[in-house]
């Protein structure tokens, strides 16, 4: 009896302990987070620093969110991180995919001036949990619409001061949107099927 005793005890303080530490996050989550870095960072950034290759809690680097249960990131908030001086980027969505329970994701101001051939926005797309999306203030042209569709939670959609122009046919992106920021582009004509053009 004695010794069922003390595992049982030692079982009980392990459980209290566990919803008392800091959870790490997931590691296919910490190494996809280090591929962003160095992807932001090319070809000589500095942003991140706290974002370190040695540290295994990714849930208490700078500009993450992470749900509390489960370790999974939810928020990352990568605003103004990409250096000006480095130029226009491509971004590679597909580095986005190990987060399952992404809701919210924001690279405004980062000179992202389209995708990576063959891993554009419909990768995002893939994210069944993103609800937020800021692509603000960058360089995306007219072709970010094509890869703007089959998004399936998407509610609020950050794409005002980039390079759209001319006219915009919205019809095709709002099925689950409830929100779209487009002011500071050159657009002339919108026509959405919900209603108003």
């Amino acid at each position: 009896m004695g010794l069922f005793l003390q595992v049982f005890t030692v079982l009980v303080i392990t459980v209290s302990l566990q919803g008392w530490l800091p959870l790490g996050c997931l590691e296919e989550e910490r190494i996809a987070l280090l591929h962003l870095k160095d992807s932001l960072n090319y070809p000589n950034g500095t942003s991140l620093p706290s974002w370190i290759k040695a540290d295994a809690h990714c849930c208490d680097w700078e500009s993450i969110v992470c749900n509390s249960s489960t370790g999974r990131v939810t928020r990352l908030y990568l605003d103004s991180v990409r250096n000006q001086e480095l130029g226009d980027w491509y971004l590679n969505a597909s580095l986005f995919l190990p987060f399952q329970q992404l809701n919210t994701l924001s690279l405004w101001n980062n000179s992202i001036a389209g995708w990576v051939e063959n891993k554009g926005g419909y990768e995002l797309s893939r994210l069944s949990n993103l609800e937020i999306l800021d692509l603000g203030s960058n360089s995306f042209d007219n072709s970010i619409l094509s890869s703007m569709k089959g998004f399936s939670s998407l509610k609020l959609l950050y794409l005002d001061y980039n390079r759209l122009e001319g006219l915009i046919d919205l019809e095709e992106y709002l099925s689950s949107l409830e929100t779209l920021y487009l002011g500071g582009n050159n657009i002339n004509k919108l026509i959405a099927s919900r209603g108003n053009s």
